[in-house]
């Protein structure tokens, strides 16, 4: 059985690892109605609506593991929304829209994956 410690690093792992396949997969991407222009937009535009909702449940899990507390010293993302999407993404799936990936996706992942990096490196170092 892995330790706490053990658990989140794999979780941070797990969730920068799709992170950047979002990232890669969006590259081409240019503006939301990408998403919906032919059949490989819509293709990729599911596919993001299950790595965000991937990504989301990663850090919902840290939560429980570690108290949302565990994510005060990490200001700079809303912590709430990130908690919150992975329920929308989940249970109001019908509701998505392709402006509110594009923007999740272009704006907020860069952000998300740069702060992951450094909560990897806190944990690993002992933060746990």
């Amino acid at each position: 059985m892995l330790s706490k410690k053990e658990r989140v690093l794999a979780l941070l792992k797990a969730g920068m690892d799709e992170m950047h396949l979002l990232l890669e997969m969006t590259r081409d991407i240019r503006n939301p109605d990408d998403f919906i222009s032919d059949l490989s937009g819509m293709v990729i535009f599911r596919a993001c609506g299950m790595s965000l909702q991937y990504i989301t449940e990663s850090f919902v899990k840290i939560r429980n593991l570690c108290g949302r507390s565990f994510f005060n010293p990490y200001k700079t993302i809303p912590w709430d929304s990130v908690f919150g999407m992975r329920n929308f993404l989940s249970h109001e799936y019908g509701d998505v829209d392709t402006e509110g990936i594009f923007n999740t996706v272009k704006t907020s992942i860069p952000e998300l994956l740069e702060v992951s990096g450094m909560i990897y490196q806190d944990v690993a170092n002992g933060a746990i």
